[in-house]
């Protein structure tokens, strides 16, 4: 029996999708064919399960399963074959349970808003509140920004070279104060949020 043969045969007496390894190992069990030659007798399984496709022989089909690993089966067995078991069932919910999972802090979009006032020409600086002295005082929670940004006005050419002899000049930069929040579901949280954001 030759290579291909022992292929047909072996999708034959499986009747289901099967890859490279499956085929290889019921040739070897059933002793359809010898491998001495080829030091990877599993690749040359791949290889001419692959050529069937290439060659558009309609004896074999092929489908991809999980981790882009090829299935085979004989398309005279196609009715026979569930094909349902390729999306297997306990993957759907670990992904979905990645998702809901999957949560993050107010500190986490920090970084989104850096981006942003980067493309606006504004140099942001994360305030890290935790580490304030004021931080146990309740009269002085408020006073810490979460992200500070400047915008340099008039540096934008060569006087940019000379920041520190004209720093005194007036309108030479301005400085904004940015409060993020993750989220805000009361009409009291956005006016608590609102006036810890302009009491800076």
């Amino acid at each position: 029996m030759k290579i291909k043969e022992a292929i047909i045969k072996s999708l034959e007496d499986l009747k289901c999708l099967a890859n490279n390894v499956k085929v290889y190992e019921h040739i070897i069990q059933n002793n359809y064919y010898e491998f001495i030659h080829g030091k990877t007798p599993k690749a040359t399984i791949s290889a001419q399960l692959g050529e069937f496709i290439r060659k558009n022989d309609t004896r074999v089909k092929r489908v991809k399963g999980k981790g882009a690993i090829y299935l085979y089966y004989l398309a005279k067995y196609e009715q026979d074959i569930n094909f349902d078991e390729l999306e297997s069932p306990t993957t759907t919910p670990k992904s979905n349970k990645k998702l809901i999972n999957k949560t993050y802090q107010e500190r986490d979009l920090h970084i989104l808003l850096s981006s942003y006032l980067k493309n606006q020409n504004i140099y942001s600086k994360t305030i890290f509140h935790e580490q304030s002295t004021y931080n146990n005082d309740n009269h002085q929670k408020w006073i810490h920004p979460d992200l500070v940004g400047i915008d340099f006005l008039s540096l934008k050419s060569k006087a940019n070279q000379a920041l520190m002899k004209v720093l005194n000049k007036a309108d030479t930069f301005k400085i904004s104060s940015y409060e993020l929040k993750k989220e805000i579901n009361t009409d009291y949280e956005l006016k608590k949020s609102y006036f810890q954001a302009v009491s800076k």
